[in-house]
């Protein structure tokens, strides 16, 4: 990511559109973007996290980490102008809208003088002020798609507990593997206190050796990200290893133990054009692994001494891209394996695979290990298909937010019945797909577009459905439906009983409390979804005209017995 990708327009139009429904401004979408791809939440977390309104005392997202015991309290300030830059003014008021929450007091203060509900309800759930009480470290995390002036940056030291993310510091933590970069010109490796270990792999050569860090930070792109274009998504954010990086850098009794304990750095060059004891010139590099060391390396660059060392694998590619990008691809593949992969080869998901297969006429891949290609098909993760079946065959829509244990200790109750067929699955997933449109009757958007609220409302619709015995033997029948050419029929039934339902829905949310009523909260309560769910299909029932034109029963007759 370059930093002018940031600039208003740009960001709006390539990486804020899937978040338009779920903010209804730039700065929302911003901030929802940024704790997904900086900070690495799931979405539901970031949502959760997201307390932008009127009187939000400054605040536009709170983050509580009970691992790290900390609470981040989130500011964005955002700019329309391409190139911008912001001073310390904007810091030093976050500055004092940070202490706000300083103390289990101050806390208190808050959440009886804001008129903001979503940050009462964030205050109540979160258990924020006992937490604070208890020791939890308030930090301060200031984001902007502009960029810090020098005023800024000079501020930033006497404002502690204070991390900022600016344009710069964004673009150089989110990289994609999608484009082709890199620095264009020659750049010269010191190894005159180095012993280099060639290896000659035919198509490429490699050269293993140890490289000041002063001289690795003289490389071009670091500051704006262009060094490590053809890198995959280093969105690690605020991470324990980050923070750890730069704690020894800071400690210079560790820097001659640096090499011990750190990978390293990834270096691609297309050509390396001279080579003596001393040094090693190459033309056109790009950095591939390595994106996080050399900026923390640039950001702790006065405590940096020349006892300070780094491990550089340095790759010459010779121009052969379809290499570079494997090389890239491979060296980041670290990440730790999950439930999903080591369920990969389990004969229950093979089956469904392979059914899922059969019964899309190869249409449809149901994709189960990472890394797939599926080229042509559409795709439909194992994991997907877990939490659709959750709510619509389990009747546990309330659990959707706990995406880990699908593949791991609810797996057998989702997929290991005699029910569950690739059929299933996929009449299952396409009528899920139709409540995406009967979400825009939901008139709360930020309620609609919560991503719990469709496998509530795909829950309340099933439920509805298995009010009539003909509608249990529709969805008992999806392979019955599937052969015989009539999902369209299915799809077409279930989504205009969800349209129907969401409309019912509004009235039910509009007799909640606006004070006390937090979705976020009720949406993985049993006890709230179960309440609802009654009432809506207590209401279709009630409805004298609609009975008359959309009798359940009549719905599905037709298809609980297709063959």
């Amino acid at each position: 990511m370059k930093v002018d990708d940031l600039n208003h327009n740009a960001f709006s139009e390539h990486q804020l559109k899937p978040y338009e429904k779920r903010a209804p401004d730039f700065s929302g979408r911003f901030v929802r973007w940024f704790l997904e791809h900086i900070y690495r939440l799931e979405e539901i977390d970031a949502d959760d996290a997201c307390v932008d309104a009127k009187h939000d005392k400054g605040v536009d997202a709170i983050y509580v980490d009970d691992v790290s015991e900390a609470v981040f309290i989130i500011q964005a300030k955002t700019k329309t102008k391409d190139k911008a830059e912001f001073g310390d003014t904007e810091l030093k008021e976050f500055y004092g809208t940070l202490q706000q929450f300083d103390s289990k007091k101050k806390i208190d203060e808050v959440f009886s003088e804001t008129k903001n509900d979503k940050l009462k309800q964030t205050i109540v759930r979160t258990g924020l002020a006992a937490k604070v009480d208890s020791g939890y470290d308030v930090r301060g995390v200031f984001i902007s798609n502009a960029r810090a002036n020098d005023d800024a940056k000079a501020i930033l030291a006497k404002l502690p507990k204070i991390e900022l993310f600016d344009a710069v510091a964004i673009a150089n933590d989110y990289v994609d593997l999608d484009v082709d970069g890199g620095i264009k010109g020659s750049y010269y490796f010191d190894v005159s206190d180095s012993d280099v270990i060639e290896y000659d792999a035919g198509g490429a050569a490699a050269r293993l050796f140890l490289a000041p860090a002063l001289n690795l930070l003289k490389m071009d792109g670091i500051a704006d990200g262009r060094l490590f274009e053809q890198n995959v998504r280093l969105a690690l954010g605020n991470t324990k290893v980050n923070k750890g990086l730069r704690e020894s850098i800071k400690d210079k009794g560790e820097h001659k133990n640096f090499p011990l304990y750190h990978n390293g750095i990834n270096v691609l060059c297309r050509k390396v054009v001279s080579e003596t004891e001393e040094r090693i010139e190459v033309e056109d590099y790009v950095v591939v692994n390595g994106a996080q060391s050399l900026t923390s390396l640039m950001a702790e660059k006065s405590k940096i001494t020349d006892d300070l060392k780094i491990l550089v694998k340095l790759i010459e590619t010779k121009g052969d891209t379809a290499l570079s990008q494997r090389i890239t691809t491979n060296s980041n593949n670290q990440n730790a394996i999950k439930a999903r992969d080591l369920k990969s080869n389990h004969n229950i998901q093979q089956r469904l695979k392979a059914e899922v297969s059969a019964v899309s006429n190869d249409t449809v891949a149901y994709e189960i290990k990472q890394g797939e290609v599926n080229k042509g098909k559409a795709v439909l993760t194992n994991e997907s298909a877990g939490l659709i079946l959750l709510a619509m065959d389990l009747a546990q829509p309330w659990s959707c937010h706990q995406k880990y244990k699908v593949m791991d200790e609810l797996h057998s109750d989702i997929f290991g019945r005699p029910d569950v067929t690739g059929a299933r699955i996929l009449g299952y997933w396409e009528c899920f797909k139709s409540i995406e449109s009967a979400l825009d009757a939901i008139q709360d958007k930020h309620f609609a577009y919560y991503n719990l609220t469709k496998y509530f409302l795909a829950y309340a619709v099933v439920s509805l459905i298995r009010t009539e015995q003909a509608g249990v033997a529709m969805l008992k029948n999806m392979e019955g439906i599937l052969t015989s050419g009539r999902l369209a029929e299915l799809v077409e039934i279930f989504g205009s009983l969800a349209k129907s339902l969401a409309f019912d829905l509004n009235a039910e949310i509009v007799g909640e409390d606006a004070e006390t009523f937090d979705y976020k909260n009720e949406l993985k309560s049993p006890t709230w979804c179960k309440k609802i769910s009654a009432r809506l299909v207590a209401q279709y029932s009630k409805d004298v005209m609609r009975k008359k034109a959309e009798p359940i029963g009549a719905l599905c007759l037709g298809l609980s017995v297709a063959e």
